[in-house]
This record gives C-alpha cells, sequence and structure tokens, in this order.
C-alpha cells in the first residue's frame, strides 16, 4: 500500500494534531493578537558522517586501483607495497575457514578511501581490525572477539538538553543493538558523570562515535556512518533508465545496467552461491524510462533477490542478507514535535505507516527513539529510512497548509494523575517518604483536607527475565517457562499531583534508583552510581481523565530507567 493511501486510512487528523500548536493565535481572534510562532528551518545539511573522518588516516587515504581477475595475495602486496601499510595476515585463522591467498577477488577503487576495500573483503568471509598500526586481516569471528576500551566526553550533548539514560538508550538500540551486553552480547557501556566509557570492536567503536557526531550537529536526515558514496548511489536510483532483456544471463544484465546507469553495481555472487542461484539465471525484461530502484525491483523480483547500499556499491543480494543490514540516522523534526507527547505521536505516526511490520515493537529490525524532542533516531534498512523521510515531507507539507489553532496554556499547578512502575519494594519504602520530601502540606494525609495529593501501590505483573537476556511483562500466575532464569516483583504507585510536583517526584526517584556520586566518583574515580542500566520501571505516566500522556510530564524517554 502506498504512503499516500496509508495517510488516507489514518486520517490527516493525525497529520495535523502533530504540530497544530505551532501557531499561537486562534483564527477568530483579532488580527493584532493573532502571533505566530516561528517554525523551525530545517536544514539539509549534513546529510551523513563520513566513516573516513574517523578511521585511522592511513585507511582513509584515496586511492584508484584495478583488481580485476585478481587475487587476495595481489591486495594485500599492494596494501603493503604501494600503501606502506603493516599487515598482518591470520593465516591459521582463514585456513580453519577454507581461504587461501590465492583466492580470486575483482575490485576497484576510483579515488575513494581505502577502507571500504578492505570491508569489501567480508564478501570473502575476512574481515579486518587496525590496531597499534597494524592492519590485521582476519576471520569476521576473530574481528568481533577484539574489543577496546573507549571513553567519549557527552559534556556538551547534557548541556544542550540531551540526558544520560536517553543517550544510553539510543547508543545500545541503534548501534548494533544484538550487540550490547543487556541482550547478551560482549559490548559494555558506562557513564560516569560527563564521560561514557564503551568497551567494543574497532567498527562499532566509530559507529558510537559517528552517532555522537550525528547529535552534536544534524538535519533533515543525517546517517551516522555512511559513505558518500552511498548517498550518490541513492540519487542514482531515483534516475530513469531504459532496458531490453530477453532471457539474458543475470551476470550479463547486470553490467550492461551498470553501464547503462553509470552506477558501481554489483552481484554479491558469495551469497547468490549461498542461496543457489546461478549468475547466468535467464532475465527477460523491458522497460523505457523508468527510475533504477524499479527497475531493479522488477528485474530481481522473480529471483527472490533485492538491492542494498554498502561500502560505496550497489549490490544485488539475498533479502535475507539485505535485511540484515540497517543503518543509524538521524532526523531534525523540531517543526513537527516539540516536546514528549509529541514525539510520542509522531512515533507512532511513523512505525504504523511506514513499513508496519518492520518495527521492533512487532518483531522486526527497526528500532526508534527520541533522545530529546525535536531530535529522532531511527535504526533500519536503507528502503525504511526512505519511506520514513516521504512521510516526514508529507507531514511538513500537512503542517504548512494548516489552519491555525489556539494554544493551550500548560499549567504548573493542574493536577494530574501519574502511574510510576518500578520494584516492589522500591514502591513500598518511597509510599512513605515521598509525602515528606516533596511539598508535604500539599498531601492530603498531611495537609489541608482539600490538598491534591494522593498516593496509592498497587501490585503489577512480574518481569521475567529468560536465558537470552529479554525482560517480558508476565501475566501474574502464569505457568512456568523452562527458558526463565528470575522472575522480579513490580508495583505500580499511583500518584495525584500538581504538574510542578510530578517532576520533583520523578526526580527523587530517578535518584533513589541510581544516587548521587560519591566524591571520588565526581573527581574522576570508575565505577557507582549514575550508570544508568537495565530496563524501565515505569509505565507511561497517564492523566486520570483522559487517559492520554500529559504533555508537560516527563515521559517514558525522559525519566530513569531502572
Amino acid at each position: 500500500m502506498s504512503i499516500r493511501s496509508l495517510l488516507r486510512c489514518c486520517g490527516i487528523c493525525l497529520l495535523l494534531g502533530l504540530s497544530a500548536h505551532w501557531v499561537q493565535a486562534a483564527e477568530d481572534k483579532p488580527a493584532a493578537a493573532a502571533t505566530e510562532k516561528k517554525i523551525p528551518e530545517i536544514s539539509d545539511e549534513p546529510r551523513t558522517v563520513d566513516p573516513a573522518t574517523l578511521m585511522p588516516k592511513k585507511l582513509a587515504a584515496r586511492a584508484t586501483v584495478d583488481f580485476s581477475d585478481s587475487s587476495l595475495r595481489e591486495v594485500l602486496d599492494w596494501l603493503r607495497d604501494e600503501q606502506g601499510l603493516v599487515v598482518l595476515l591470520e593465516k591459521n585463522a582463514l585456513a580453519e575457514k577454507g581461504i587461501s591467498l590465492s583466492e580470486p577477488l575483482s575490485d576497484h577503487l576510483n579515488d575513494a578511501p581505502i577502507y571500504l576495500l578492505l570491508n569489501r573483503l567480508r564478501s570473502l568471509g575476512l574481515d579486518w581490525y587496525f590496531e597499534n598500526e597494524i592492519l590485521h586481516i582476519t576471520t569476521a569471528e576473530i574481528a568481533e572477539e577484539q574489543l577496546q576500551l573507549q571513553s567519549y566526553n557527552i559534556g556538551d550533548l547534557l548541556d544542550a538538553g540531551y540526558d544520560e539514560d536517553s543517550i544510553n538508550e539510543t547508543i545500545t538500540t541503534s548501534v548494533k543493538p544484538e550487540s550490547w551486553e543487556e541482550v547478551g552480547g560482549p559490548g559494555v557501556y558506562r557513564t560516569l558523570g560527563d564521560v561514557v566509557f564503551v568497551r567494543q570492536t574497532n567498527d562499532i567503536q566509530r559507529q558510537v562515535q559517528g552517532l555522537l557526531a550525528g547529535l552534536r550537529k544534524h538535519g533533515r536526515q543525517t546517517f551516522t556512518y555512511d559513505p558518500p558514496a552511498n548517498l550518490e548511489l541513492q540519487q542514482k536510483l531515483t534516475e530513469n533508465v531504459s532496458v531490453n532483456f530477453e532471457d539474458t544471463p543475470l551476470v550479463v544484465a547486470v553490467e550492461k545496467l551498470a553501464a547503462d546507469a553509470k552506477v558501481d553495481l554489483r552481484l554479491d555472487k558469495a551469497e547468490l552461491r549461498e542461496k543457489r542461484i546461478r549468475d547466468r539465471e535467464p532475465v527477460t525484461l523491458s522497460l523505457t524510462d523508468r527510475d533504477l530502484a524499479t527497475v531493479l525491483r522488477a528485474m530481481l523480483l522473480d529471483l527472490k533477490l533485492t538491492w542494498v547500499l554498502e561500502d560505496g556499491v550497489l549490490w544485488i543480494t539475498s533479502t535475507e542478507k539485505a535485511e540484515s543490514i540497517s543503518k543509524t540516522a538521524i532526523y531534525d523534526v523540531r517543526d513537527l514535535c516539540r516536546d514528549g507527547s509529541e514525539s510520542d505521536s509522531l512515533a507512532d505516526a511513523i512505525t504504523s505507516q511506514a513499513q508496519p511490520d518492520a518495527w521492533a515493537e512487532v518483531g522486526g529490525p527497526g528500532q526508534l527513539s527520541f533522545p530529546q524532542p525535536g531530535t529522532m533516531v531511527i535504526y533500519a534498512q536503507d528502503q525504511l529510512h526512505q519511506d520514513a523521510l516521504r512521510l516526514l515531507e508529507t507531514y511538513r507539507t500537512a503542517l504548512r497548509s494548516s489552519k491555525p489553532r489556539a494554544v493551550e496554556a500548560v499549567d504548573p499547578q493542574e493536577v494530574v494523575t501519574v502511574y510510576y512502575r518500578m520494584h516492589s519494594g522500591m514502591a513500598s519504602s518511597l509510599i512513605g517518604t515521598l509525602p515528606v520530601l516533596v511539598d508535604p502540606t500539599s498531601w492530603n494525609q498531611n495537609g489541608p483536607r482539600d490538598a491534591p495529593g494522593q498516593i496509592l501501590l498497587v501490585e503489577s505483573s512480574p518481569d521475567v527475565e529468560s536465558s537470552q537476556g529479554k525482560t517480558s511483562y508476565a501475566a501474574a500466575g502464569e505457568a512456568s517457562d523452562p527458558v526463565r532464569v528470575a522472575v522480579t516483583s513490580r508495583a505500580v504507585l499511583i500518584i495525584r499531583q500538581t504538574r510542578e510536583n510530578q517532576k520533583k517526584i520523578a526526580e527523587i526517584i530517578r535518584r533513589v534508583r541510581t544516587g548521587d556520586p560519591s566524591e571520588d566518583e565526581m573527581q574522576g574515580g570508575f565505577g557507582g552510581g549514575g550508570g544508568g542500566f537495565g530496563g524501565g520501571y515505569f509505565s507511561p505516566a497517564l492523566d486520570a481523565t483522559s487517559n492520554v500522556v500529559p504533555k508537560s510530564l516527563p515521559q517514558k524517554s525522559q525519566l530513569p530507567k531502572e
């Protein structure tokens, strides 16, 4: 179904509701009183954080070379002799995988960074890492075991409005989510004050650096670790081309299409062999002046193949391989959402309309988060990124044509009800402590009988942690499951208070959970509070009368997690 059809199904009200509050005056008020709040201008740049800027200088160097019908040995010799690199080939590891120096290899660089050539060795089952000025060529399995500890100062991001928990969540859900310790991976993430400590592979460390750089400066759509060559290929996919194939071998059709479209288009031969698809499979297709993306879809549909952009090449590969390749992009959406409530609405709109079955909430690989309102991060496949961008542009068009609406002022003394989910023991302690620490006279058990504050404790479904390290909300009394290893009791504090006091309550809960850093920690020691680890302790704050998230209250993406 097209995006336009999906929008029609979901209703234009959803689009207008995301941004109707940008205009401050109602249409029926006098013109002198009708003042508009300026909508932020969204920049098209930067479009990517270039990985070359994060690479060792020797690997970021640009080169032109042609390895047509060459071997792995010739590539390694070129790296040593022509590029002056110290190359260590881990022969035993390669031998175990059945990879020899005579392995056939065809590749080329045209004034492109050397690291792209190294990355493409992965098609042979190889990988690399760079340590102590030595380039190690090894297997993917061994490269993934080479972990390094690096630190990153995020003080400027905290000053810019991000918080520790949101940065933590964004990194661990947007940079190789399966590689972190919370889900059984080797990667470790710790925060101490303004410093983040990350233990990960070389490649993932660079992806973390790219994400942090993107949070500091991003535009309409900014990929955090994608070579500029991929963006050029993305543009090529929108340009028209004509084809006329009649039982043409796939490999020949690809070569001709690459020449006609002036694009680096290649077959992922290793993956095709894995899927038992011959590179001489006949192709029959005749199309005139159609964009390259459409031509590729039509040409590959019957073969159950697709395309993916990786390392400056438009690869034709299996759908399974394409689904395993995800990228991170940051979107400036300040013109569409200003607070947590509007961010949640925009997230719901995108995940329900841009490939709804592709998101983590329904078992897909796609991840979407808001490290702060107005900044959206998506980890997904290339085509899902483009669908999301088109959807955002549709929303912007709706915003520009929407009618002025009155803005409802937020009263800090408005009384709202919030549900805070946490460990049962913590809830039992806080039920008597919060009325003492937060404006004691505002609670009806301590102050006047008409004081608004009320607090109730209700048992919640326990958290069940499986052997895979994943947490779920289990129904109370549910039969035991053989994969469970731990059950954690949970409770909910239902608190009725003013908006102003709800913010104080949220801060106390955060400090009770993490504690304040000790004097040694503030002076640079390693360990203790402020880490930001584990699963969430609460469900979204709900207004008791309207059953919607209160706009000025802390949202799930802003409050700390237990």
